[in-house]
């Protein structure tokens, strides 16, 4: 199986994935031929790759991700509902959406448990539309692997899922258009993107009423080991542990991830960026733990 960039070249060759809508209903299955149609839903969706097939041979093998390819397609709207209820000015509604919220993090425990205790090195491609959901609901699988291997017991793992889907829900206060915008953001665009961190955490911690081993990712994410990261410049282990687990995994996977500016890397590459940054953006304990669930 292999990923390429979405466009006309991939017209008559096999999907390498199957294709499943919110509701866990399969679209389109692995093997099947891309035609124009398909081309134009995949572009439709966002969609800036593709994986196609490279024989045949491909189409019985399982999917070697670490959710599932249906658990993958659900689980984003999942959390996208959990969200908006959780945005809502209505406390039964932000009650109720804590409640589904512990049971998707029970669902990703099981999920990745079930699958794999090593990290595949396969991308999980994102449509621009819903990249905040996907892309949080691979930081939770992650961060469960790195739990492991630091022997987190089972109720300190579940914490640590829950501040990873939290992790970026400031994200929905900052305006769509910088964004989504696919040119260099301007300074005052930056400084609008780096206020997600406490705007997230202040309404956690106030109208949702998420406790601080809950919500503290949300505004630690961009903190950095030596000090130079946002919003307090805290360094080393000043830094809470959840938080310095997420900053690493939430670099991962938004380098490997197709954005509005860029392509993506490969997982291989992006290992480097990490490993090149140890001590500087990442805590070198952390960086010990993510790479040895590839090796």
């Amino acid at each position: 199986m292999k990923i390429v960039e979405l466009s006309q070249d991939v017209l008559g060759q096999k999907l390498g994935k199957n294709l499943y809508n919110p509701n866990g209903n399969l679209l389109l299955r692995k093997g099947v031929e891309i035609n124009s149609h398909y081309l134009g839903h995949f572009k439709k969706k966002g969609y800036k790759s593709i994986y196609l097939l490279n024989s045949d041979l491909e189409v019985n093998q399982p999917s070697s991700h670490l959710l599932s390819d249906r658990f993958l397609s659900t689980s984003p709207f999942v959390l996208k509902r959990i969200f908006a209820n959780l945005m809502a000015d209505n406390k039964k509604r932000a009650w109720d959406a804590k409640n589904e919220l512990i049971a998707l993090v029970e669902s990703i425990l099981l999920n990745v448990n079930n699958r794999n205790q090593k990290a595949p090195k396969i991308l999980d491609l994102k449509t621009q539309e819903d990249y905040l959901y996907q892309h949080s609901i691979n930081v939770a699988a992650y961060s469960v692997l790195i739990g492991e291997k630091l022997k987190y017991p089972r109720a300190k793992l579940l914490s640590l899922v829950l501040a990873s889907l939290l992790h970026d829900f400031g994200m929905l206060f900052i305006d769509n258009e910088i964004v989504n915008k696919t040119s260099r953001l301007e300074e005052i665009e930056l400084e609008k993107v780096r206020e997600h961190t406490t705007i997230g955490f202040r309404h956690l911690i106030g109208p949702c009423s998420f406790d601080g081993l809950s919500s503290v990712a949300s505004v630690q994410h961009h903190e950095r080991f030596d000090g130079s990261g946002y919003p307090r410049k805290i360094e080393g282990e000043d830094i809470h542990e959840y938080s310095r687990i997420i900053t690493l995994i939430d670099s991962f996977d938004a380098w490997t991830s197709d954005r509005p500016h860029r392509r993506l890397n490969s997982i291989d590459q992006t290992l480097e960026f990490i490993e090149s940054d140890e001590g500087k953006v990442f805590d070198p304990k952390i960086v010990e733990a993510f790479l040895d669930v590839f090796e």
